[in-house]
């Protein structure tokens, strides 16, 4: 992860990592052309992750009075919908999302980070000593 990504907050940092990683194994199984159901697989589990992750950041947005609650919040849906439909595409073995655009798929992963960058920063604002 680039560590200008970094917001310094140790589990938001941890999931973000683990998103990543996930994110770049599903475009790695698309290249390698692995068999429909790995992907699929792959993509439930990113799916997971950011669903949990997405929920972590909810519930502390509203414990911190986040004035921008509801647009982080549709972008969180917008994500995760994109996600479920990049799921059930997977479910096809015929076509198993192997095409060259997997990875602009995944454009989400910037648009988190930057996206967190100020929810992060407002969250180390309002409680102090959170940043490592």
């Amino acid at each position: 992860m680039d560590p200008q990504s970094l917001s310094g907050i140790e589990e938001i940092d941890a999931q973000h990592k683990e998103i990543e990683e996930t994110a770049r194994a599903v475009i790695e199984a698309v290249a390698a052309r692995d068999k429909w159901h790995v992907v699929h697989y792959i993509l439930v589990r990113l799916y997971e992750l950011l669903r949990f992750h997405f929920a972590v950041e909810e519930s502390v947005m509203s414990i911190v009075s986040f004035p921008d609650i509801a647009t982080h919040k549709q972008v969180h849906r917008e994500i995760l919908a994109m996600v479920e439909r990049l799921k059930a595409a997977s479910l096809d073995p015929q076509s198993c999302g192997h095409d060259e655009t997997m990875e602009t798929q995944f454009g989400f992963l910037t648009r988190i980070v930057d996206h967190d960058k100020s929810f992060d920063d407002f969250v180390v604002a309002n409680i102090p000593g959170l940043r490592n």
